[in-house]
C-alpha cells in the first residue's frame, strides 16, 4: 500500500481535494498499527506539499456519508478512506 501511494502521490502534480481509500487484510490486532503505518506515510508524502490527511468517517457528514455508514472492519477487513486537502497551516 505505501509503495502504491509513493509511486502515485510523490514528485506529482496533485490537485485536491484527492480520496485515498485502501483495505488491509487480516482480522487481527495488528490491522489498526498497520492501518496506522500506512496513514502516517500518507501524511509524510502530502504534508510537505502543505496539504492535510483526514479520515472520511470521522466525520462522514462533512463528505455526503449518511447513516447507516458501512463498518471499518467487516469480516476481517479493515477499510479506510482519507481525504487529501489544502491545509490551512503551513
Amino acid at each position: 500500500i505505501m509503495d502504491m501511494m509513493s509511486a502515485a502521490l510523490d514528485n506529482a502534480d496533485l490537485d485536491p481535494p484527492i480520496v485515498v481509500g485502501f483495505s488491509i487484510l487480516g482480522g487481527n490486532r495488528d490491522v489498526v498499527d498497520k492501518e496506522q503505518d500506512v496513514i502516517r506515510k500518507l501524511v509524510s508524502i502530502v504534508k510537505p506539499l502543505g496539504m492535510r490527511v483526514e479520515h472520511v468517517f470521522d466525520d462522514p457528514e462533512k463528505y455526503g456519508l449518511i447513516s447507516p455508514l458501512p463498518k471499518k472492519i467487516d469480516g476481517g477487513t479493515m477499510t479506510t478512506w482519507c481525504m487529501i486537502e489544502l491545509s490551512c497551516r503551513q
